[in-house]
């Protein structure tokens, strides 16, 4: 019981490590585009695939127009195989000045 016990108390560590480390690489990307001036941001998807505690992951970051002076940034970092792994997304936005 003991053995089991730490089997699975290693998979749920193993679990919120990976979770904390895509939860970094996602922030970063977005931090990056948060900082860029709003005349530098270009609308479109870019995406990138990295590797995180030996599973792989696809980073997409999205700029779409919601005004002429409002853009809206979305990042998510999803595992390439379904239900390999966490994921995370989220959502910022560049205003421009008037």
């Amino acid at each position: 019981m003991v053995i089991r016990l730490a089997t699975a108390l290693s998979a749920r560590m193993e679990y919120s490590a990976r979770t904390s480390a895509i939860v970094a690489r996602a922030q970063e990307r977005l931090d990056s585009l948060e900082a860029l001036p709003f005349d530098s941001l270009t609308r479109g998807t870019d995406t990138d695939t990295l590797t995180v505690r030996g599973v792989r992951y696809i980073l997409t970051a999205e700029v779409t127009e919601v005004t002429g002076l409002l853009y809206q940034i979305d990042v998510e970092l999803a595992p390439s195989a379904s239900g390999s792994g966490p994921s995370f997304s989220a959502t910022s936005y560049s205003r421009a000045e008037w």
